[in-house]
């Protein structure tokens, strides 16, 4: 596979790609490690130290959130791959952005179990880090 390319997506340059895997992958693990501490500090028996803390966090589970999220962030560009300036409309927009964060973080999701709306959070910040730092471009992002 040429350098900066992706095989399935012919004439579509990725120039963030590197930025937006690390991006995702950081939302998406460190959700998880976040969300892990969080119900160890909650639990009945917490933890007596920091330490302690750490030494009981899964940590295979967050590089699997960690990698999970990492693909995820590249989904908005495969979706609409950056073939022209102007390529970017509803899967990298401020719509998209916030469909997202209600669908992962609304009311309902409260009833979903622990592990659901921890996949649910982790995919919807990972995808959402690409767009933040789409944001951020000259570009920046289309309200639909």
């Amino acid at each position: 596979m040429p350098s900066g390319r992706l095989s399935f997506l012919p004439n579509s340059a990725m120039p963030n790609l590197k930025k937006h895997i690390a991006s995702g992958a950081l939302a998406a693990g460190g959700a998880n490690l976040v969300c892990q501490l969080v119900r160890l500090y909650t639990a009945p028996r917490r933890p007596e130290s920091f330490l302690d803390a750490l030494a009981n966090v899964k940590w295979g589970r967050v590089a699997m959130f960690a990698a999970a999220g990492a693909t995820i962030a590249a989904l908005p560009d495969i979706l609409e791959p950056a073939r022209h300036p102007n390529h970017r409309a509803f899967f990298h927009s401020v719509c998209c952005c916030g469909a997202l964060a209600y669908g992962a973080f609304g009311k309902h999701s409260k009833g979903w179990t622990d592990d659901n709306r921890d996949a649910a959070s982790a995919s919807a910040l990972a995808y959402i880090s690409h767009l933040l730092l789409d944001a951020g471009t000259p570009k920046s992002l289309p309200f639909i």
